[in-house]
């Protein structure tokens, strides 16, 4: 058994991405609804895990590791962010000291939600005729909780993602956080508004991993159809940059 807050400890040692999840699924010619369903959860959760939006719980440890064919001393070192060696022993690290009544599930310091303002706009996003695209309404559709990351960000905004472009990292349904005025950097993951609006006003755009660019091309790597897509400069409009965990936190 683990100790008692292990599922802390794990959301405290990485917040990140655990793309190898991802690619241990593949590899093993398995599914992210497979994994959803070996714990118990759908399959936005198991997005979540990978994306670095869901810390894993000391109870789900067994699971995954039985899922993914690994020992649970393996599954703990990766969600550590390193690969241990053939038969090393994974030490457990004692749980810090949390104040009565916290959920053991997130870190201490975590702001409480009612500390954050209730005024990032969330617009509206439809599906747009390329099937790894959609396309920006420019509706402000809600209101949700502006993380202190983005406190000072003017032009910050959030959107639920729409098809499967980029799943399992990012499933139609979840909540994403960008912010305009963040450059991009290779490996980080963007929203591309693209030059152009239809009729109703709506303008293009695509989710994926940022590549880099040329002088010429904007470079974006997708899940789905996977490749790597070359966008012409002068057809983007703005890149927008989705932020992770610790840059909301402000971390």
């Amino acid at each position: 058994m683990h100790p008692r807050g292990f599922d802390a400890i794990i959301a405290a040692m990485k917040n990140m991405r655990n793309d190898w999840l991802r690619e241990r699924i593949k590899s093993l010619g398995k599914t992210g609804q497979g994994l959803a369903n070996a714990l118990g959860v759908n399959k936005a959760r198991v997005s979540e895990i990978i994306g670095g939006r869901r810390g894993v719980k000391a109870e789900e440890v067994p699971a995954i590791a039985a899922y993914l064919d690994l020992s649970e001393a393996e599954v703990i070192a990766r969600l550590a962010g390193r690969t241990p060696a053939v038969g090393e022993a994974i030490a457990m690290p004692v749980p810090p000291s949390r104040p009565e009544g916290l959920s053991a599930s997130l870190p201490a310091d975590r702001p409480a939600a009612a500390a954050m303002p209730l005024d990032l706009p969330v617009f509206g996003a439809v599906s747009g005729d390329d099937e790894a695209g959609f396309a920006l309404t420019g509706e402000v559709i809600d209101r949700v909780r502006r993380p202190p990351g983005l406190a000072a960000a003017r032009n910050a905004f959030a959107l639920y993602v729409v098809g499967a472009a980029m799943s399992p990292r990012y499933d139609e349904g979840d909540l994403i956080f960008l912010h305009p005025g963040k450059p991009p950097v290779p490996g980080c993951d963007v929203v591309v508004e693209l030059q152009g609006a239809d009729g109703a006003g709506r303008h293009s755009a695509m989710l994926g991993t940022y590549r880099g660019k040329t002088p010429t091309r904007l470079l974006v790597a997708q899940f789905h159809p996977e490749g790597l897509r070359e966008l012409p400069l002068a057809e983007v409009r703005q890149v927008c940059r989705i932020m992770r965990t610790h840059e909301l936190l402000g971390l």
